[in-house]
């Protein structure tokens, strides 16, 4: 009887092992990605300075508002809203998608939408942006870290990736006359992002041609899909 009992205990035993680490393995898989999408720029000016990226003393203040359609008069934090909300309504329920913003009356700094990112330990951080660092740039544009950034040293492999899924697959659907990957250390977004990122430069206000294009509703759709395809294609790389 005794050794009967022990036997079945035995069974149990194993069947509630068995049932604890199934269930944490679908508790694993199950879980969401998260994405954060910053919709850069906003509608209320900021020209307080900020640091450059964690432990330096070097302080830059940065554009807040944006740029102005050169054309249309159109403004980027208006636009960059826009694509950012679509890029999080083409996403669906695929990924846990948070926007840093959802509103243009917001009063942030570049270094408070990276910290929403790694507040929230996010998978990814992508912001979205509409003007050129010149007046004269077009077409779109990827910017990661360099391999030796001085604030975020883990991010580069991953970031690298991100910008090339992303511009690739933005090319793909959006066929921009002009597109390039580049790095840079000077961008507070991304100096301050513990997290993989990259920000996204989906053309420039302040060029006409790059203006008018922006103007058309099924352009900016393809970019918002190039920008879904291109988180997948991440995924799928990594």
């Amino acid at each position: 009887m005794i050794k009967n009992l022990k036997k079945f205990n035995s069974i149990i035993l194993v069947i509630l092992l068995f049932a604890t680490f199934s269930l944490s393995n679908f508790n694993v898989q199950a879980k969401q990605r998260v994405i954060v999408i910053d919709p850069g720029c906003q509608a209320i000016e900021n020209n307080d300075k900020e640091s450059i990226g964690p432990g330096t003393w070097k302080w830059v203040s940065e554009d807040m508002v944006g740029a102005k359609g050169v054309t249309t008069g159109t403004n980027e934090y208006d636009m960059n809203l826009s694509v950012a909300l679509k890029v999080k309504e083409l996403l669906g329920d695929e990924y846990k998608v948070e926007l840093t913003r959802s509103t243009n009356d917001v009063n942030m700094s570049n270094s408070d939408r990276a910290m929403i990112a790694n507040t929230l330990k996010a998978d990814l951080y992508i912001s979205i942006h509409a003007s050129g660092p010149e007046d004269d740039s077009s077409g779109v544009k990827v910017i990661c870290q360099t391999k030796d950034n001085p604030y975020s040293m883990t991010n580069y492999r991953n970031s690298r990736l991100l910008a090339d899924t992303l511009l690739g697959s933005i090319t793909e659907k959006a066929a921009p006359k002009k597109y390039e990957v580049a790095e840079s250390d000077k961008l507070l977004g991304i100096n301050w992002c513990t997290v993989p990122n990259a920000v996204v430069i989906i053309g420039n206000l302040k060029n006409q041609e790059d203006d008018e294009k922006l103007a058309d509703s099924e352009y900016l759709l393809k970019i918002a899909e190039g920008i879904v395809s291109g988180i997948d294609s991440y995924y799928s790389q990594k």
